[in-house]
């Protein structure tokens, strides 16, 4: 029971974010398809860099900016740039809950809402790997609706986290 308890105490401590850190950090997603049988390729990258202040333990807000580029045949269909304000709660230990908003900027850009549960594993006290269950609601000009399941990975930088 000893043992047990100090890895719970070393855990939840090692885990949790205080309040008055910083998270600096982001995503990258990469996609590349190629049909079977044909000379189509599509490619689709998104950077999405991010930073968020912990208002309280465990909690925290911030602002992300996401660019995103699909091309089709070597040539770009689409790219697009969103304003990503966010929330962020360690629910238990290092998983976490994240909900997002993603503002497109330009003329015909899509709008998203975003709720991720993920997992902080820390390389130590100031930088974690993260993957993420995403689910997005995605709206547009034209009464355009989707939506989209996907997995997400990303790295932070935690400044001030005891």
């Amino acid at each position: 029971t000893l043992c047990m308890g100090m890895f719970f105490c070393s855990t939840s401590q090692a885990q949790t974010v205080n309040k008055g850190a910083w998270m600096i950090g982001g995503n990258v997603s990469f996609d590349s398809e190629k049909e079977k049988d044909a000379d189509a390729s599509a490619t689709y990258l998104e950077i999405s860099p991010a930073a968020a202040y912990f208002i309280m333990d465990n909690l925290a807000v911030g602002l992300g900016v996401s660019y995103a580029k699909y091309s089709f045949d070597g040539e770009e269909i689409l790219s697009t740039t969103s304003l990503t304000p966010g929330v962020r709660y360690y629910v238990y230990d290092a998983v976490f809950a994240q909900l997002q908003y993603s503002l497109g900027l330009g003329d015909g850009d899509n709008n998203a809402f975003t709720a991720s549960a993920g997992y902080s594993w820390f390389l130590n006290n100031s930088v974690a790997i993260e993957p993420a269950l995403n689910f997005s609601l995605i709206s547009g000009d034209d009464d355009y609706s989707a939506s989209n399941f996907g997995l997400s990975i990303g790295v932070q930088a935690f400044i001030g986290r005891n």
